[in-house]
This record gives structure tokens, C-alpha cells and sequence, in this order.
């Protein structure tokens, strides 16, 4: 009865995983490629002279932004680490569903 469970927790996880992965890596395709398409044409753009870039605003934007990120993440991270008194996260997770997760996900990012 336990290795069944084992068994359909790891298949589970790690179909789950291929499919998230799966979907992070086509998402990201798409959305890179519409950001370098929006790229080359204001650098086109600029080159023909129709419209000024101020480079100094560009940076602070993605300085503000990748910081925001950060920040954000850390705020999850602390977040899902502790439930109210106790500590409860990653560790409490089923190993079976954890590690053929990981390896789904992995698959899926280099598959897709």
C-alpha cells in the first residue's frame, strides 16, 4: 500500500513538473522574443531619428524593477519558511513528490 502511494506521489509530481516546465520555458520564448522585437525597434527607431531614448530612465526602471523582484521573493521565501509559531516549509514536503518534481521540471525547461 505504501510503495502504490509512493509510486503514483513521484509519477504525479513529476508529470506535474514536465508540464510546469513545459510552460516556463514557452513562455519565455515569447515573452523575449516580443522584448527584443520592441528592442530592435526603438533602437530603429532612434537610429532614423523619430524618437530620443533616455538611457538614464531606462536603468532606473529595470534598477527598480529587478530590485522590487527581489525584495518580493525574499517577502515569499520568509513568508512560506514560517506559519504562525512554528516553523513549517520545504523540508515538510512529501521527498517522493519534491524530487520527481525537480527532475519533471528540469525535463521540461530542456524539452520544451
Amino acid at each position: 500500500m505504501l510503495l502504490e502511494h509512493t509510486i503514483a506521489t513521484a509519477a504525479f509530481g513529476g508529470l506535474t513538473g514536465f508540464l510546469v516546465g513545459y510552460f516556463i520555458r514557452k513562455i519565455v520564448k515569447v515573452v523575449l522574443f516580443a522584448l527584443g522585437g520592441v528592442l530592435s525597434l526603438m533602437i530603429y527607431l532612434q537610429y532614423q531619428g523619430l524618437i530620443t531614448v533616455n538611457v538614464g530612465k531606462i536603468q532606473h526602471f529595470t534598477e527598480t524593477a529587478t530590485s522590487s523582484i527581489a525584495n518580493y521573493t525574499n517577502a515569499i521565501l520568509h513568508y512560506g519558511t514560517t506559519f504562525g509559531n512554528s516553523p513549517i516549509g520545504l523540508y515538510d514536503l512529501s521527498t517522493p513528490f519534491v524530487g520527481s518534481m525537480t527532475v519533471g521540471l528540469i525535463a521540461g525547461i530542456l524539452r520544451g
